[in-house]
């Protein structure tokens, strides 16, 4: 009996022992199992761009993207360290696409496994300018005769800038600059042609023509068009608007409103008005100049213009529209015009850019009314307006493509 005890003890040591030296086995081939798995970094392939890199058009970036070990975690392409959306094309194929802004950039494509190793690839490219100068031609479609009247030109490019402006009259060339005004004569009845080119750092060039239908003075309506405005008002100072208002049936009276400060002229036998208003603002805001022209017979013309109000210690401002809505977008062929305002002491100087959710996008518009250019998608967005390189102002929106836009003017307040 005893000696049967010894072997039984003996045999359930040795099965205990092969218990345990299994579970060391067991654990030692775990650990070295973590120790090796997944080292290897996904692999970017076929990384390319659209072929043609030309401002307000879709720009795609493309890249083949697989890992073979852990799988794929996270895709990204990053347009100067901005994402951009993403879609998928295959089981393999990652796509990203961008309405393209005149200047330099940089595009990384970022991939990373569940096991944390990261791949990336960056490429820089340029986005030439694509688009014309903007040509405003601002006369009255119907003059009288011998009747001296404001001609206002306006060329513009916040992409390359203006390199030359030409005008012509009735196949006459007439010197002239980006934005002037001239005072205009014609001694002639009958269809008058004026023809306005202007021609960009980039070659583009944009033409604008217009008619003036000459008459005898008696058939020609009341008139009125600001000559000259300042974009923006500082407070706390003076400023100068110059009116042109002509009728046949002489001007009675002519009446500016600026926000709440108001002046009236009376009959000017040149039909120019000179106004000089005081402004009063605490803060940075947009307002209304209102002219409002009476005939001698009564008869009433308003014309109305945006100006912008700096406070008294401000050299430049950024605004949104009061009620901000993706209803007041206006939308075009690839992207919805988003409204905002600015304006500074010294615009000639003030370098402006447009940001939506930290990607470039680009603008148009004239001083102090411009919008930013944005390929829409859903979602929560934020708008940014920077000057001279430093964010000045966000505004955060949420956009449905479901949402109709409109094409009228955006509200002001």
């Amino acid at each position: 009996m005893e000696i049967g005890s010894g072997t039984d003890i003996l045999s359930k040591r040795n099965k205990i022992f092969f218990f345990i030296s299994s579970l060391i086995v067991l654990s030692l081939a775990l650990s070295s199992c973590v120790l090796v798995k997944d080292s290897t970094k996904p692999l970017i392939s076929n990384f390319t761009k659209s072929a043609t890199l030309l401002s307000q058009h879709m720009i795609y970036f493309k890249a083949n993207i697989i890992d073979t070990g852990s799988g794929l975690d996270k895709v990204a392409f990053e347009l100067n360290n901005s994402p951009l959306p993403l879609s998928k094309e295959g089981s393999s194929v990652f796509v990203a696409s961008w309405l393209g802004v005149y200047g330099s950039y940089n595009i990384t494509v970022l991939a990373q496994d569940r096991a944390g190793n990261i791949a990336t690839k960056t490429d820089s490219f340029f986005v030439a300018d694509s688009t014309p100068p903007i040509i405003e031609v601002k006369t009255p479609l119907k003059v009288a005769k011998s009747v001296e009247f404001p001609l206002s030109v306006k060329a513009y490019d916040l992409q390359s800038g203006i390199k030359s402006v030409s005008l012509e009259i009735d196949g006459e060339s007439v010197p002239i600059s980006s934005n002037e005004t001239l005072k205009w004569i014609f001694s002639s009845v009958g269809t008058h042609y004026i023809s306005l080119t202007a021609i960009n750092n980039q070659g583009l060039m944009s033409t604008k023509e217009v008619t003036v239908n000459v008459v005898n003075e008696r058939k020609v309506p009341p008139y009125a068009q600001f000559i000259s405005f300042p974009n923006v008002l500082q407070s706390d100072k003076s400023a100068t608007f110059t009116v042109y208002a002509y009728s046949p049936n002489g001007i009675k009276e002519i009446d500016l409103k600026v926000g709440k400060v108001a002046e009236s002229l009376y009959s000017s036998k040149n039909n120019t008005y000179t106004f000089h208003l005081p402004v009063y603002s605490l803060t940075d805001e947009l307002v209304q100049a209102t002219c409002t022209v009476y005939d001698a017979l009564g008869v009433k013309k308003v014309i109305a213009t945006n100006v912008l109000v700096l406070s008294k210690d401000s050299t430049s401002v950024v605004l949104f529209p009061h009620n901000f809505s993706t209803n007041e977008f206006e939308s075009a062929d690839k992207y919805v015009k988003i409204p905002f305002f600015v304006g500074g002491t010294d615009l000639n100087a003030l370098k402006i850019k447009a940001y939506v959710d930290g990607v470039p996008v680009d603008i148009t518009g004239s001083f102090p009314e411009m919008f930013a250019l944005w390929n829409p998608s859903a979602g929560n967005h934020v708008l940014a307006i920077a000057l001279n390189g430093k964010i000045t102002e966000e505004k955060e929106f949420s956009f449905s493509p479901l949402e109709k836009t409109s094409s009228s003017s955006p509200a002001t307040r």
